[in-house]
């Protein structure tokens, strides 16, 4: 029984030292995975119509830093962003829009995609209906449908529908940015407004 014993014992020794030497580092732990990495996508804005371009790419790829470079403050153009909410949205909300500028739109970025899960689907479609060009200034008009599905209770808007008006500014590097933007109801749908004063609070 010992000479039995012992070879088995001699056996489950051959397996471990062959195990050890298939693996080289049996007791190492796994390489980590690549991190996922935030898609982006951002084109040089050298017209209006790219940061039309870059803004519709934020907002689908969810990627607040993209949407902020579209807005002007005083170290990229002569002024900084400034917001005009829908009337009907102001009103119901007054005092939020007051001093609404680039950090406003910030927070609320930040709060939006927060609720907004990793597989959903963001989209942004505007048609532009009237173009004014000026020297170093251009207003676009544009009818807008802004799509979110976030996590958040029923009565905050998930379709948006309206009509924006944009005031971009040309840079000394000739780049082109947002300065102003106007929001204007077209129906009884919700408007971007509405969003804002949701997760902007």
């Amino acid at each position: 029984m010992g000479v039995a014993w012992t070879k088995r014992a001699g056996g489950w020794l051959l397996l471990a030292v062959v195990l050890a030497v298939g693996c080289k580092t049996p007791f190492s732990t796994r390489e980590p995975e690549n991190p996922v990495t935030k898609q982006s996508t951002w084109v040089q804005p050298t017209s209006p119509a790219l940061v039309m371009v870059n803004l519709r790419t934020a907002m689908a790829e969810r990627n607040s830093s993209n949407y902020l470079r579209c807005l002007a403050d005083t170290s990229l153009a002569p002024a900084s962003f400034s917001y005009q909410p829908e009337s009907a949205v102001g009103a119901a909300n007054p005092g939020l829009f007051l001093r609404w500028d680039k950090e406003s739109e910030r927070n609320f970025l930040n709060q939006l995609f927060a609720f907004l899960p990793s597989d959903s689907v963001s989209s942004l479609s505007m048609t532009l209906i009237r173009e004014n060009t000026f020297q170093d200034s251009v207003i676009l008009v544009q009818e807008y449908v802004l799509t979110v599905a976030h996590r958040r209770q029923q009565e905050a808007p998930r379709q948006m529908r309206g009509q924006a008006e944009f005031r971009l500014l040309r840079s000394s590097e000739e780049l082109w940015y947002i300065r102003g933007w106007a929001d204007y109801a077209t129906g009884a749908n919700p408007t971007w407004s509405a969003l804002r004063a949701y997760f902007g609070k």
